[in-house]
């Protein structure tokens, strides 16, 4: 590797890009947040049409890329020089490093390291040890999740399409003919949420597919994430200057109970507002039986005001209500996203990472000691992953013994 290319891999894998690049987003979100009520939603929306913010965004996985070379490189540069081979180059891959008279005879520390657990390897003027498991791999499954994660990321925020569309039993999805069969809300306790949602979808070629909360299904091409839930009561309507009615299947997004949603009577001056009613029993979208209280206004002066329950009506003052049946609907975000497989994907190696890293840390830490006779010296490096406190005293100690009371620190 050139100089130049050495320079720039080291400036890019600076530890301390990734935290300055996070804290100025952390500073950004939580300036929008003084003027927001949905300080992620703007702050997503502003660096995606933003260059800049991107591009510097951009530069999080870059400095994990760059680590992770870098990391690599030494890692095996160093096995390379514990396996004896360019041992002219080991100076720099290891914590600690000192240097000893030429006359030093560690040879015959062999079998000194042999009892401490250490595995050695000996060549013409050389002797390494090691003992316990690298968690480099550890390190390489983090620093490629990172990597990983954050170009998901960015591919979410430069690339992501939204489509919002209601998902009403007995109709089909959209774009296809795929059909809606049930939509089933009920208490079910788990691990992360006290209810469960089961989409049912008849396939057009047959079979069933089922839609929950999480992890999001897929459909031609887009995630669905269901975001709110409504109903769709079938709503006739009579009025005195409205002869022949009105009968339609109006989606409402009422739930949960308290909420309220809007429904204008086409080619008429009425317009209903609607609101689940609540209840001290069991959730009423769950068990199906609504009560609809609704507000008719002409245009804006309110003319009748009443509630039904689903299969009842209301009348009054010459106007009738009448909500015959109800379909349940899940108001669902349609999104192409191409970073999803990508954050999912860091999401297991971050898990890989932690299963290699905390037993082996735990368990088997590495620790490495390389003695080489070099320019007219012994170079003695030294390096722990893990107990490190326990593996210096060793160090010392063998230091103690190949040259005591001359060695020097380089």
């Amino acid at each position: 590797m050139s100089r130049l290319a050495a320079r720039v891999l080291m400036a890019a894998a600076w530890r301390g890009v990734t935290p300055c690049v996070m804290g100025f987003f952390l500073l950004l979100y939580v300036g929008i947040a003084f003027g927001s009520n949905e300080p992620l939603t703007s702050l997503m929306a502003i660096t995606r049409g933003n260059f800049p913010l991107v591009a510097l965004l951009a530069l999080v996985p870059l400095n994990g890329a760059a680590r992770l070379a870098l990391e690599g490189a030494r890692f095996f540069r160093r096995r390379g020089a514990l396996a004896g081979n360019r041992i002219d180059e080991a100076g720099g891959l290891f914590d600690d490093e000192v240097t000893l008279p030429a006359v030093s005879p560690f040879e015959a520390e062999t079998e000194r390291l042999k009892s401490s657990g250490y595995t050695t390897c000996s060549g013409e003027n050389w002797l390494s040890a090691r003992r316990g498991v690298s968690i480099f791999p550890a390190r390489a499954l983090y620093l490629l999740a990172m990597v990983l994660l954050f170009c998901g990321i960015l591919a979410s925020l430069t690339g992501r399409v939204t489509h919002r569309q209601a998902l009403v039993e007995g109709e089909p999805l959209p774009k296809s003919r795929d059909l809606v069969q049930r939509v089933v809300f009920k208490e079910d306790p788990g691990l992360f949420l006290q209810r469960s949602l089961d989409i049912e979808v008849a396939g057009e070629a047959g079979g069933v597919r089922h839609f929950g909360l999480y992890p999001p299904g897929t459909h031609l091409g887009y995630y669905l994430y269901p975001r709110y839930l409504g109903v769709a009561p079938l709503l006739r309507f009579s009025a005195p200057d409205l002869p022949g009615g009105f009968e339609q299947y109006a989606v409402l997004s009422i739930y949960p109970p308290g909420k309220e949603d809007s429904l204008k009577v086409p080619n008429s001056p009425y317009r209903f507002i609607f609101q689940m009613a609540a209840g001290d029993g069991p959730d009423p979208y769950a068990t199906g039986q609504l009560t609809l209280q609704f507000r008719l206004l002409k245009g804006d002066t309110q003319v009748f005001a009443g509630s039904a329950p689903t299969g009842g009506e209301a009348a009054g003052s010459g106007y009738r209500v009448a909500l015959p049946e109800f379909r349940r609907v899940v108001i669902t975000d349609f999104v192409r996203d191409g970073g999803v497989p990508l954050i999912w994907s860091a999401g297991i190696l971050f898990l890989l990472s932690l299963c290699w890293f905390v037993p082996v840390r735990l368990a088997l830490p590495c620790q490495e000691m390389l003695f080489a006779r070099q320019d007219g010296a012994v170079l003695a490096c030294s390096r722990a992953e893990g107990g490190r406190r326990a593996h210096a005293g060793r160090f010392h100690e063998l230091l103690d013994q190949v040259q005591p009371g001359e060695e020097g620190r380089a």
